[in-house]
């Protein structure tokens, strides 16, 4: 198991060594506020002086960095004192990585600056600078996220207001949900058990269960990380008459812990029992008998399936089968959405996907067909 880090503005056990010189090195490590762990060190005449020395640095390093808190103080500063804060909120492991990644740019473009120069038009550039070269969607990430650090300026009193409120909005292309029919699907299955039968370039028998898996998203609607967390003993029943299974948890990837499953899936909605059809309990039923792992669809080494090596998969088959690249996991989903919604409505899709509401599930996911009213007859008469 990984060793869990120092909690951010802490040090370790304090080492002493002797110098080249004769004298006395004290040294530990010490956890920054941007969660990097470094090695801090003092020297002395003599082991305790050099200890006493690097303990008066540590306890400077760790004071907390909203201290007096000025226009003159560089954003890095406030950044960190941010960090402690979000630290605080309970959020998911992958919301930490995407807002760490968010916190990167913003260091990187604005981190030098001091807060009196954190104005409209600075703001503004950065992030149309980001949304340029990183991506809209990175973009309003960055907002956020420097929203949040400058807000924690407004409230020391370093500055009067947050400039982030007056710089312009960030606006993401409307792109057309492109969904699959059921006789594509069909196709796409076939495809997909031909594939997994086949053998890999080297003509050893592939061992990545796609068909498997796809098969599970078609029949739930849920997603690949939430698919990929399922457990036969705590998610599955099969017992059950209709037979459901339990979405508790999603896959995913945890700075110094490695792979593991949140206990929680994206959202609180998300949260669901589902009704299983007939397809995905046969799948599960041939998949139980041959199972040796507590995970439903495990890895080939029977350990916790990471999504990233799924979607890789993935990509492999779609560009040897010739689909396009639009062609991803979520269109599974979409098509599942564009379905219920046509034959149950649109409420029924919401609650399949685990959505709190429609307006997502209808804006994202569902493939729209704009058909007008049947009014052949009245516009008849034009030709009568």
């Amino acid at each position: 198991m990984a060793r869990q880090p120092l909690p951010l503005g802490t040090w370790g056990k304090i080492n002493r060594t002797t110098t080249l010189a004769g004298g006395a090195k004290a040294y530990a490590r010490f956890r920054d506020y941007d969660g990097v762990t470094r090695q801090v060190e003092q020297v002395g005449k003599t082991g305790a002086a050099a200890e006493r020395a690097l303990v008066e640095v540590l306890r400077d390093r760790a004071r907390l960095p909203i201290e007096n808190m000025t226009p003159e103080t560089r954003l890095n500063k406030v950044a960190d004192a941010w960090l402690l804060e979000f630290a605080e909120l309970d959020r998911a492991d992958g919301t930490r990585v995407v807002y760490g990644r968010a916190l990167a740019h913003v260091r990187k473009g604005l981190g030098e600056i001091q807060l009196r120069e954190a104005t409209v038009p600075a703001v503004d550039r950065f992030l149309k600078a980001v949304s340029k070269s990183s991506g809209p969607s990175m973009g309003q990430l960055c907002r956020v996220v420097l929203q949040g650090v400058l807000g924690v300026a407004v409230r020391q009193g370093a500055i009067s207001t947050n400039p982030v409120r007056d710089a312009a909005p960030i606006t993401t292309p409307k792109r057309k949900v492109q969904g699959m029919s059921i006789e594509d699907v069909v196709t796409l299955r076939g495809r997909l058990a031909t594939w997994d039968a086949g053998l890999t370039k080297g003509n050893h028998p592939r061992v990545t269960d796609l068909a498997d898996v796809v098969d599970m998203i078609l029949a739930t609607g849920v997603r690949s990380g939430e698919v990929l967390a399922l457990d036969w003993n705590a998610d599955v029943d099969l017992t059950a008459d209709p037979c459901m299974v339990f979405v508790r948890g999603t896959v995913t990837w945890v700075k110094g812990g490695g792979l593991i499953v949140q206990p929680h899936p994206k959202s609180e909605s998300s949260e669901r029992g589902l009704l299983l059809p007939q397809f995905a309990v046969d799948m599960l039923m041939r998949r139980r008998v041959d199972s040796q792992s507590a995970m439903v669809f495990p890895s080939s080494l029977g350990t916790l399936r990471s999504p990233n090596n799924f979607r890789r998969q993935w990509r492999d088959f779609r560009d040897a089968n010739g689909y396009e690249s639009w062609v991803t996991p979520k269109t599974f989903r979409k098509a599942v959405a564009t379905l219920v919604k046509k034959e149950a409505g649109l409420s029924a899709a919401a609650e399949q996907l685990g959505h709190a509401g429609t307006a997502v599930t209808s804006k994202h996911y569902i493939e729209q067909t704009h058909v007008g009213p049947d009014v052949r007859d009245i516009l008849q008469r034009f030709a009568s």
